[in-house]
């Protein structure tokens, strides 16, 4: 079973045997999901138990039925000794799906079928101290299972990861995730596309950044530069448009996350959460907008899930984009960079921090290392008229990471402690390698570049590991970024 590959990085394009959609409507999806998972991240359902009327508002469907996802399911992650709660994993899809809703965005005949444009894994570590939310894009290639469909079972195909929900919906995407990840899902949510606008609206808007006027006709976005609060229209435009970065989908993720870090603050803001008539029309826009598993459908559940990760402060939700490659054999879509997805599942299957915790830097004259044993050259020379010592010395530095570009004679053998030689712009690749040599003394060389020269000295002390302080990661964004900060 073949399916047709997206035209552009940015491109729309669906699988050929599921239904048109509207363009415009496509681009919205990409962020959909997100809502509703992130606001039970948030704690913001808190106010669930006093609108039980809100329960009738969930669609629910079993897609966890055996005959849908199969048997042969990862493992469940247990919950960590000394934890009242399990890990959880849940998947948010987002469905362009609008029986019933009009044609305001599209001719009526394009809006019939459904397809997920948008997959979020969220996961909930057992102490409910932080969250994970993890954008998988629609054009990764991957395995697709067989699958069960209103026609019998599909046959397995390689193609986009998206056509798995048009093929056989929420079930075939939780299987899909299983099989390719490894990792267990307990729960799923599908928000449709009528939810957008209403959500946004009901709490009064949502502040965006812009670092330049827009004016779009296509998308309808028309703000000037600096923060403007959005309403579900312009919301609505702002995530889906291409006149702000490269226009991938790529590039939109990660605008997207960062409108949502925003909406978050708006959900907890005490303005929504102290304002019952806000709160009311709010959850019921939240609600009307969702399709769960039964279990999860419960307000009851709902309520004990909010109640359980209301307090992670916003800095502890990471939102990631699946590492990826631009895929060799069609630059129009991508796959995944197993060197770094697998340990990304991983972590998550065993409930284990992510990213990881990295060790506390090196610090030397009280202040941490910044330049790494790979991001510069070193020359070493003999100081002792030992035979071979410079040749030892080298091999030890490469092992640890560090540029030897050569070595040589000091020109005396009067060395009786190392010493490392800089010139100016060395001077903080030269505090790296001091670290490296406990006892070595750094004395500035003039007119010696940025090549850092090691003298190997009689009292050689050997090569010891350093850790250098890392900037951040920006693949790795947390719910409380400023918008404003985030390049469009």
């Amino acid at each position: 079973m073949t399916h047709s590959a997206p035209t552009g990085d940015a491109a729309t394009d669906e699988p050929t045997d599921a239904p048109s959609g509207h363009p415009r409507l496509r681009r919205t999806l990409k962020w959909l999901a997100i809502v509703v998972t992130l606001l039970l991240v948030a704690g913001a359902a808190t106010g669930f138990y006093l609108y039980q009327r809100l329960e009738g508002n969930i669609g629910v469907v079993d897609a966890f039925n055996p005959d849908v996802v199969g048997t042969d399911r990862p493992s469940k992650a247990p919950a960590a000794e000394g934890q009242d709660t399990q890990p959880m994993n849940i998947l948010v899809m987002g469905s362009d799906t609008r029986a019933g809703q009009g044609t305001g965005y599209g001719p009526a005949a394009e809006i019939t079928g459904a397809r997920s444009d948008t997959t979020l894994l969220v996961h909930l570590p057992a102490d409910r101290q932080s969250a994970l939310v993890v954008s998988i894009p629609r054009d990764t290639i991957i395995d697709v299972p067989s699958c069960k469909t209103s026609t019998g079972m599909s046959s397995p195909y390689t193609d986009r990861f998206n056509s798995a929900f048009s093929i056989g919906g929420p079930g075939c995407t939780i299987k899909t995730v299983e099989q390719n990840t490894g990792v267990f899902i307990d729960h799923f949510v599908i928000v449709d596309f009528s939810g957008f606008n209403d959500i946004v609206d009901a709490l009064g808007g949502v502040d965006v950044c812009l670092p330049y006027a827009v004016n779009e006709p296509k998308s309808g976005l028309n703000l000037q530069a600096g923060t403007s609060t959005v309403t579900g229209d312009q919301a609505l435009a702002y995530v889906r448009v291409r006149a702000i970065g490269t226009g991938s989908d790529i590039d939109r993720i990660g605008r997207q996350q960062a409108f949502i870090s925003s909406l978050i603050t708006k959900a907890r803001s005490s303005g929504t959460l102290l304002n019952p008539v806000k709160l009311v029309r709010f959850l019921d826009a939240a609600t009307k907008s969702l399709t769960t598993d039964p279990e999860l459908a419960n307000l009851n559940k709902l309520r004990q899930l909010a109640q359980e990760v209301r307090g992670i402060p916003p800095k502890d939700i990471s939102f990631v984009t699946t590492p990826w490659l631009v895929n060799p054999a069609d630059p129009n879509t991508v796959v995944w960079n197993t060197d770094k997805t697998d340990p990304l599942w991983a972590a998550i299957a065993a409930d284990q921090t992510w990213p990881p915790k990295p060790p506390e830097p090196t610090v030397i004259d009280g202040k941490p290392l910044t330049v790494a044993p790979d991001a510069m050259s070193v020359l070493v020379l003999n100081g002792t008229g030992e035979d071979g010592i410079a040749t030892t010395a080298a091999a030890r530095l490469s092992k640890q990471g560090y540029n030897v570009i050569g070595i040589g004679d000091a020109g005396s053998t009067d060395y009786l402690s190392t010493v490392v030689r800089y010139d100016v712009a060395g001077e903080e690749a030269a505090r790296t390698v001091a670290a490296s040599l406990p006892g070595a003394t750094r004395v500035k060389q003039l007119g010696i570049g940025t090549t850092i020269e090691v003298v190997v000295g009689q009292d050689w002390p050997g090569v010891t590991p350093v850790v250098v302080k890392k900037p951040r990661d920006e693949s790795i964004r947390q719910a409380s970024d400023n918008i404003c900060n985030i390049p469009g």
